[in-house]
């Protein structure tokens, strides 16, 4: 019996393998970068980052400033420390890649097996299996790397559904092994991501279809089970004082109104809903302005859509209880499946508690297990019930789906060449979402990061702004951008003031403004810039040093400037172009010659090379007494380096001059 599964089994998981076959060399994409490159947690299995891991929130260190961090997701970082330090993938993104794919894969089996247990049949249960493991929906989460709390926490739904199934009619020994599955199950879903508080509610409506009333005292052991892991997640994430954090781009839900914000998640619903049979048009981003909100207009058609979404879900609810009366034995399935993907979805709908995100295909993993099924059941159904008794009909539903599966497996394949890097991944998102402010901001940076691509990286920042004026982020690369185009340096200048005026502690703005202040002659106004960004952020070298740069152009200002370079070089040591900057201004101190002359010395101990130095250096001994011999030896490592005929002038009359 095993052997028919096994086969079945490796042809779905064959297919997986071809639809997914160029995902391992996708780079470390969108926010991959912030969790693999930028926690340090996971670079090495030492007790003190095991203890981190345990009592710190998910996103952490550098990445938890760029992000509106309030997950606890301890197994899925240690997910992350098994690939970094015990297989040590380190940074290179293959072999999280590969990890993830093995998770995917565990799924679909465990999705088989659901679907065996449901039908019990095979043929519905492969069918169930594998439109559910190709669809493109899913590789948001199998591609992406930071999807693995999704296949973790399916993982372990599935896992422990399938558990209080088998555990239902065990005794004894074999009983309490399927509810220590069931506990063990529940905790590593529900400390991989949230969601996995939805298995105690699958449970009770798998319990409510197939169980006689007679069962629920010798199920009661198995809802103590989950109950156990459950209340431990949030007892220990209320102790540790993790509250979820809510951002308005990512979610504008947040600042609307009670029932704009539920009508506008429907309408998500329907868009999902859409997205399942539909799948052409996939973003990795749904933010604010992606998804209007409902505007309770009802000519307008994106609130028609919410009222259609709304009208869909309830007919089809309807429908599936009235199938369920009227054909109980067949019925049962589609009732199951259709309310298993409401039950999924619910943590992240929007519609009981407003979470990080409006809408994100990766929160589809887990429920789109429910809308499979229910397109299987549908089929299933009519098959049993005598409406496909004609010879060709039961056939031709079949090869369809199977035809519907190579066309998810090509999909799928196509959708990852978009996960390659993140160029191409914002590319194809601002053509699904060109209302979106958010990827045209990611865009523009990527673009920025390219040559030649200062004009295409102002035009997405534009964009963006069109979008949403108080991005200040988008002010400031903007900025930037304009600031590195020749001729646009003016121009930058308000867009960095447009951006301190969003977010006045943006230190990054005060440091770039005060920088294109200098360069532009305004050197008051750059010395306070300077100075606000070292309130906001007082071990910036960068800023104490072009701070002293600025200050050593200003008469009087001398002994400011030189505080402010050895305060850059106390919190950066190594910076050869400091050390040369507070030589040259101790040069110009009466009594600074000998302070100069260490500084030259150690910036030709980094750089034995730099011309100047040894020309300034030269410079310096030749105006301390009896040290005119090493000027000139200075002057003539300087020429070695560099030949300058005025230079070598002034060596020669030096040289003449002591014979």
């Amino acid at each position: 019996m095993w052997r028919r599964h096994l086969w079945r089994l490796l042809a779905i998981w064959g297919l997986v393998l071809v639809a997914y076959s160029n995902s391992f060399h996708a780079a470390l994409v969108f926010d991959n970068a912030l969790v693999i490159g930028e926690d340090p947690r996971i670079r090495e299995a030492t007790p003190q980052n095991i203890e981190s891991i345990l009592t710190e929130k998910y996103w952490y260190g550098a990445s938890a400033r760029s992000v509106a961090s309030g997950l606890y997701r301890p197994f899925t970082t240690f997910s992350y420390l098994l690939n970094y330090a015990v297989l040590g993938n380190g940074p290179r993104p293959a072999g999280y890649h590969v990890v993830n794919l093995v998770l995917h894969e565990l799924n679909v089996a465990l999705v088989y097996a659901l679907g065996v247990m449901i039908f019990g049949e095979i043929a519905p249960a492969w069918a169930l299996a594998a439109i559910w493991g190709l669809h493109p929906l899913l590789t948001e989460s199998v591609t992406n790397i930071v999807g693995r709390a999704d296949l973790l926490t399916a993982l372990g739904v599935l896992a422990g559904l399938l558990c209080h199934m088998r555990g239902a009619s065990a005794a004894g020994r074999h009983r309490v092994a399927w509810l220590a599955g069931l506990a063990a199950a529940q905790a590593a879903g529900l400390f991989s991501k949230e969601n996995a508080a939805v298995l105690p509610c699958i449970m009770l409506l798998y319990d409510l279809i197939w169980s006689g009333r007679s069962a629920w005292r010798r199920r009661a052991p198995a809802y103590a089970a989950v109950a156990v892991p459950i209340a431990a997640f949030f007892c220990l994430r209320s102790a540790l004082q993790i509250h979820m954090l809510v951002a308005f781009t990512e979610n504008p839900l947040v600042n609307a109104g009670f029932w704009t914000a539920r009508l506008t998640a429907v309408k998500v619903v329907g868009m999902c809903l859409g997205l399942f049979f539909w799948p052409a048009r996939l973003s990795a981003d749904y933010s604010f302005n992606a998804i209007p909100l409902f505007g309770w207009r009802a000519s307008n058609w994106e609130d028609a859509k919410a009222l259609i979404a709304l009208a869909v879900c309830v007919g089809a609810a309807l429908f599936a209880v009235l199938l369920a009366v009227r054909w109980r034995r067949t019925g049962m399935p589609l009732l199951f499946f259709l309310v298993f993907f409401f039950v999924a979805s619910s943590p992240t709908s929007n519609l009981i508690i407003l979470i990080g995100s409006i809408m994100a295909e990766r929160f589809l993993y887990l429920p789109l297990v429910g809308l499979a099924g229910c397109v299987v059941a549908a089929i299933h159904a009519l098959g049993r019930r005598g409406f496909l008794k004609r010879p060709a009909a039961a056939p031709v539903a079949w090869a369809a789906l199977g035809v519907v599966g190579l066309a998810f497996t090509a999909r799928t394949y196509a959708r990852n060449v978009d996960w390659q890097d993140d160029r191409s991944l914002w590319t194809s998102t601002v053509e699904v979402c060109p209302h979106s402010a958010r990827p045209h901001y990611n865009l523009g940076l990527e673009l920025q990061r390219a040559p030649d691509g200062l004009p295409e990286a102002i035009a997405e920042y534009q964009a963006a702004l069109r979008i949403q004026p108080g991005l200040a982020a988008a002010h400031n690369n903007l900025a930037n951008a304009l600031a590195y185009t020749p001729g646009r340096l003016p121009e930058a200048i308000p867009e960095y003031q447009a951006a301190l005026r969003i977010q006045p502690d943006l230190t990054t703005a005060h440091y770039n403004l005060a920088n294109a202040l200098a360069y532009t002659g305004r050197l008051p106004e750059a010395i306070a810039e300077y100075q606000a960004a070292l309130r906001i952020q007082p071990d910036l070298a960068e800023a104490h040093a072009n701070l002293g740069n600025t200050l050593v152009r200003i008469p009087g200002r001398l002994l400011e400037a030189i505080a402010e370079y050895r305060a850059a070089l106390r919190i950066q040591t190594d910076r050869t172009e400091v050390h040369f900057s507070l030589a040259n201004a101790l040069a110009q101190m009466p009594d600074g010659l000998p302070e100069a002359i260490a500084e030259y010395e150690a910036v030709l101990r980094r750089e034995p090379d730099f011309a100047q130095a040894h020309v300034n250096l030269g410079n310096t001994l030749a105006r301390t007494p009896g040290r005119l011999p090493d000027a000139i030896a200075e002057y003539e490592a300087a020429l070695r380096i560099r030949p300058d005929p005025q230079l070598r002038q002034i060596v020669d009359r030096l040289r003449a001059a002591r014979h």
